[in-house]
C-alpha cells in the first residue's frame, strides 16, 4: 500500500513540475508585439453567380413564409369545418364531395416539405396555389354551413 501510495504521489509530483516548469526560451520582461502596415486596400470580388443565389434564396424565404401561412390556414379550416359538420345529415353525393375535397387538405398538410426541398420559387408558388384553391373550396362549404346554421 505504501509502494502504491509514493508511486503516485511521484507522479503526481512529476506531472505538477512538468506542467509548471517554465520553458527554456521564454523571457520574463521581453514581450513584444510587432505592429505591420494593414494593407487591406484591395477590393472585394463580389462574385455575380453568388449575387444570384442570394436573391435566388431571399425570394424562396418570402414565397415559403407565404406557403406556411396557407398551410396554417388551411389547417385551421379543416379543423373548423370538421366542426361545423359533426353530426350533420347530409345527402351522400354531397359528403363525398366535401371528403374528397377534405382528403386533399390533408394529403397536402401530411408531409410538408421543408425549404431545402424547392429548387426554385416557382415550384414553392405551385404549391401555394395548390393549397389556396382547397382553401378556397373549403371556405365555400365553410360559409354555406355556417349561414345553415345562423338560419336555424
Amino acid at each position: 500500500m505504501k509502494y502504491i501510495l509514493s508511486i503516485a504521489l511521484l507522479l503526481f509530483a512529476a506531472t505538477v513540475y512538468f506542467v509548471t516548469r517554465p520553458q527554456p526560451d521564454f523571457e520574463v520582461g521581453n514581450v513584444r508585439m510587432d505592429v505591420e502596415p494593414v494593407e487591406d486596400t484591395r477590393e472585394v470580388e463580389i462574385n455575380p453567380e453568388a449575387a444570384r443565389d442570394a436573391e435566388r434564396r431571399a425570394i424562396m424565404e418570402t414565397e415559403f413564409e407565404k406557403l406556411k401561412v396557407a398551410r396554417r390556414n388551411l389547417e385551421l379550416r379543416l379543423n373548423r369545418l370538421k366542426a361545423i359538420l359533426w353530426g350533420k345529415k347530409i345527402t351522400r353525393e354531397e359528403g363525398d364531395a366535401i371528403n374528397d375535397q377534405m382528403k386533399n387538405g390533408y394529403a397536402l398538410l401530411k408531409y410538408q416539405k421543408l425549404m431545402g426541398a424547392y429548387t426554385d420559387a416557382e415550384q414553392i408558388s405551385a404549391e401555394l396555389a395548390q393549397i389556396e384553391f382547397i382553401n378556397n373550396q373549403l371556405k365555400e362549404v365553410e360559409e354555406r354551413y355556417r349561414s345553415e346554421r345562423q338560419q336555424q
